[in-house]
């Protein structure tokens, strides 16, 4: 083949392959309003969350931590521009169809595409997410009906049709990578702007101010409050996608096996005795000593009185919860009627969209992932429930590991002060001991009596070492059980270890 016409069948060839992806960022673009303004499925949402469900947690939560609000629209950027790669191989093979039919390449190309997406991303995929798809062949030809390839050339002439030079292939690439972008930057604007909103603290409900420490000497110095501020308390969402507004008319459902079904609306959750509780709650997917755990004073009704009126029938063994993001999870029926709380309000706060307004359930004892936000539903069961996260191996009890770790290093006038927490969900702590430089170990003061049966407890000790500390942390739960030692990732029943933290001080 001349040198010219080989310059021209890659010109064409990489006009195609940018054809294909041009043909899907407008097909993305036209969806754009409709899943912003209707929440349809959206392929790259979708594509997204796929993901998500296959990144090991450790590096999942220092993205998240990284990139803040910032992560849901960078996981959609993600989306989009992956289903525009698979965009460039459709065009690859619509090029290659062209060579032996037009209309072979149309229809081939319009089928392939959502067959691409759903082969890579099956888990979460869709109908009604690949449909639109369908016009990828279409769009291709439209965009390359005056640019035939070589290889495509006319029988009754015998010769090519005009190629592609390589301004068009550069606006073709252009398209497609900055189309993926500014599609992103205006899909991530609502995710963003509502992860922000969501975090802002609701109404008050009363005045709250953290509570005295009950021992001389705490706080320590630089430690983490003892009450996690509304704005700081960690959130942790599956997927990134808008979570729907609460309708006017919300009310919660109790169904399933119960005498009286009930659908009860906010103001009646109000009506119930209040119940003030402070608790702890940690993410599954917490790595040692990581940031997703928070302690905060819950205030709701309580689900053994809220279910009264509902009369729960004997066979039930679980309560599954519903919550308006269409994630569900169950607990035991033991543990919800001696634990749960329905929550409206934290620190004296009502719920914000972030923490799941304007109700939610907390089982203390249970790692969050069992603690429905945005509540819709409670069904009584007498089968087992699987959630998708016990159906991908998750542990289903999801009872506390015992944790510690050393929050702070800090200079005193004598040597140091070393302060941090321990926790271990309704079992308490009886015990925390610090090792410091590989030396023997140390029995730490405790500020008790905690804050109630189910928080975390601050530790402290003074030493009179200083320059170079390395400093190991482990505790002793309420039963005399010692915290387990071996390390281990959070997957499948949340991760253990000892915690060691060093400073020159």
């Amino acid at each position: 083949m001349p040198d010219s016409r080989k310059s021209n069948f890659w010109q064409n060839l990489l006009g195609s392959l940018f054809g294909g992806a041009a043909a899907v960022m407008l097909i993305l673009a036209a969806l754009l309003p409709f899943y912003l303004i209707f929440k349809i499925d959206y392929a790259p949402t979708l594509v997204s969350n796929t993901i998500i469900e296959f990144t090991p947690p450790d590096n999942a939560i220092a993205l998240q931590n990284a990139l803040g609000a910032l992560s849901f629209p960078f996981a959609l950027l993600g989306g989009i521009m992956i289903v525009g790669l698979i965009g460039l191989i459709v065009g690859l093979i619509y090029a290659l169809l062209r060579s032996i039919n037009g209309l072979l390449a149309t229809i081939g190309a319009s089928l392939i595409m959502p067959a691409l997406v759903w082969l890579f991303f099956p888990i979460h995929m869709n109908a009604a997410a690949l449909a639109p798809l369908l016009a990828t062949g279409l769009l291709i030809a439209l965009i390359t009906r005056r640019d035939p390839l070589l290889i495509a050339r006319k029988a009754t002439t015998g010769t090519p049709g005009t190629p592609i030079n390589r301004r068009v292939i550069l606006q073709r690439a252009v398209i497609f990578s900055f189309g993926g972008l500014l599609l992103s930057f205006i899909d991530g604007l609502p995710v963003y702007q509502a992860a922000l909103d969501a975090a802002r603290a609701g109404r008050k409900l009363f005045d709250f101010s953290a509570p005295a420490p009950r021992v001389t000497g705490f706080p320590a110095p630089d430690a983490l409050p003892e009450v996690t501020d509304v704005a700081d308390f960690y959130v942790m969402r599956k997927f990134p996608t808008v979570v729907p507004p609460a309708p006017p008319d919300w009310k919660l459902t109790i169904d399933g096996l119960v005498d009286q079904p009930l659908a009860l609306s906010f103001e009646q959750v109000q009506a119930f005795p209040r119940a003030d509780v402070y608790l702890t709650r940690e993410c599954v997917s917490n790595p040692v000593a990581g940031s997703l755990i928070s302690t905060a004073l819950m205030s709701g009704a309580r689900l053994t009185d809220v279910l009264k009126g509902a009369g729960v029938q004997a066979n039930v063994i679980q309560l599954v919860f519903y919550g308006r993001d269409g994630y569900s999870e169950s607990v035991p029926l033991a543990d919800a009627l001696d634990r749960g709380l329905l929550v409206y309000a934290m620190n004296g706060l009502f719920l914000p969209d972030a923490h799941g307004s304007p109700l939610k359930v907390e089982v203390p004892g249970l790692y969050g992932f069992k603690n429905m936000k945005w509540l819709t539903r409670i069904e009584a069961v007498s089968t087992p429930y699987k959630s998708v996260w016990t159906q991908e191996g998750w542990t289903e009890t999801a009872i506390y590991k015992t944790t510690s770790r050393v929050d702070a290093i800090a200079p005193a006038a004598n040597g140091a002060v070393l302060s941090g927490s321990a926790f271990a969900g309704t079992r308490g702590i009886s015990k925390v001991e610090v090792q410091i430089n590989g030396g023997a170990w140390q029995t730490a003061t405790l500020n008790t009596p905690p804050l109630s049966a189910q928080t975390w407890v601050q530790w402290r000790l003074d030493t009179p070492l200083r320059s170079t500390l390395s400093v190991t942390v482990r505790a002793v739960d309420g039963t005399g059980a010692p915290q387990i030692e071996t390390p281990q990732k959070q997957f499948p029943d949340g991760a253990s270890g000892l915690h060691t933290l060093k400073a020159n001080i």
